[in-house]
């Protein structure tokens, strides 16, 4: 059965809807949305006024310094670089979690082999994987939404600049978490539980990345293994400004290029 894009997309449309018409989807969008609304107006708007403020200024760029992250002192919308700090380190757990569970709780309750009778594999796999990357979408426009008010409501004759930067801010994100996206969908196919799909999530972040620069002292040869963790890239796209950030982008499209192929590969062969 050969994949059909019309079909992708009806079930990446269902995807989408499903995470948010059901009773936990509305729950979850509402806890995500709240956060970001107290991390907005608390933390990073009092991080803005200190970038803005001349008799702060010294403590935050100290502060900016010891995180790595200077550069962002540079940046004329304080706000959006405040965000762009802590999305580029939030969003891709976030996305992570969201999307641990494209097939296996369906495939335990018996619906991915009633699917599989009248869908292509190829359009189930790309076609949650899709929904799920526009699920991150969603939230990621509901954050910069906020973000964007919080800068025009403290200072108004920036909403040209920052309306300007929104879609290069929305691209890299996207482009950030989609191996994330694309590492669920892998796990998703492999895994027969939710919860130990993102433990091996979170240990190819986290245990993977420290093993490899332990080793990578020794055998230098080995650092060239960190290209396979999902995020490799944030460290030094926080330092950079979106538009700069962009040269980085084949990380993560190479990244999400090879799960997705080893998990459509692995999903093509597997018994439902």
């Amino acid at each position: 059965m050969k994949a059909n894009g019309m079909q992708v997309w009806l079930i990446a449309k269902q995807e989408l809807l499903g995470s948010f018409a059901s009773k936990g989807g509305v729950f979850i969008s509402g806890v995500f949305i709240l956060t970001w609304i107290w991390l907005l107006f608390s933390p990073i708007q009092f991080a803005a006024e200190a970038m803005s403020n001349p008799d702060q200024g010294s403590l935050m760029v100290a502060a900016l310094g010891w995180l790595g992250l200077e550069s962002l002192y540079n940046w004329s919308l304080p706000e959006l670089a405040v965000y762009w700090a802590v999305a580029l380190y939030s969003f891709p757990l976030f996305s992570l979690l969201m999307s641990a569970d494209q097939m296996i709780s369906e495939r335990q309750r018996g619906g991915l082999r009633f699917l599989t009778l009248r869908c292509a594999r190829g359009e189930i796999f790309f076609g949650r994987f899709l929904g799920h990357m526009a699920v991150q979408m969603c939230f990621l426009f509901a954050t910069l939404a906020i973000t964007y008010f919080l800068l025009v409501m403290n200072n108004a004759s920036l909403w040209l600049d920052g309306l300007l930067i929104l879609p290069l801010l929305l691209l890299n994100l996207m482009l950030v978490i989609s191996p994330c996206v694309a590492l669920m969908s892998l796990l998703s196919v492999v895994m027969n539980s939710v919860r130990i799909a993102i433990l091996v999530a979170i240990i190819i972040f986290v245990l993977a990345s420290i093993l490899i620069n332990a080793l990578a002292f020794d055998f230098s040869f080995i650092s060239f293994l960190n290209y396979g963790v999902p995020g490799v890239q944030i460290s030094q796209m926080a330092k950079l400004l979106p538009n700069n950030a962009l040269l980085l982008s084949w990380i993560p499209i190479l990244q999400s290029i090879c799960f997705l192929v080893l998990g459509y590969g692995l999903f093509k062969r597997q018994a439902i």
